[in-house]
Parts: C-alpha cells; sequence; structure tokens
C-alpha cells in the first residue's frame, strides 16, 4: 500500500506499512498526508499524484499565479 505526502520537498510517494496510518507514515517522513490512498500498487499512487499535481497547477493559474 501507497500513501502521497507533503514534504518541505514536495509531493511524494511513500510505502504504508501494514498497520500504521497515513499520518503515521507522514510522521516518519517529517510530512503531512496530501492523499491517504491507499492505493495498492505504486502505479495507481503515481496516477494520482500526477492529478494532485494538475489541480495545483489549475488552482494557481485561476488565481493569476503563474
Amino acid at each position: 500500500m501507497f500513501v502521497i505526502i507533503e514534504t518541505e520537498d514536495g509531493l511524494t510517494i511513500v510505502p504504508q506499512p501494514a498497520g500504521c496510518t497515513a499520518e503515521d507514515v507522514a510522521i516518519r517522513c517529517n510530512g503531512t498526508v496530501a492523499d491517504e490512498g491507499p492505493y495498492v500498487d505504486f502505479d495507481e499512487a503515481q496516477d494520482a499524484l500526477i492529478a494532485l499535481q494538475q489541480d495545483d497547477f489549475d488552482e494557481s493559474e485561476a488565481e493569476g499565479r503563474i
């Protein structure tokens, strides 16, 4: 299982060990949960990450920050 977190370096995909919550994983990585999924495989998480990045881009463009 995988989750998407945000760290000071940006959005990233990290494995979610059995028995851990998305919040546990984010805390271990010094980040916050961006999308708790969980995603069954890396490719599925990658698709979700791309969608999140596109949403952020679209919002920035709409606000005139680009």
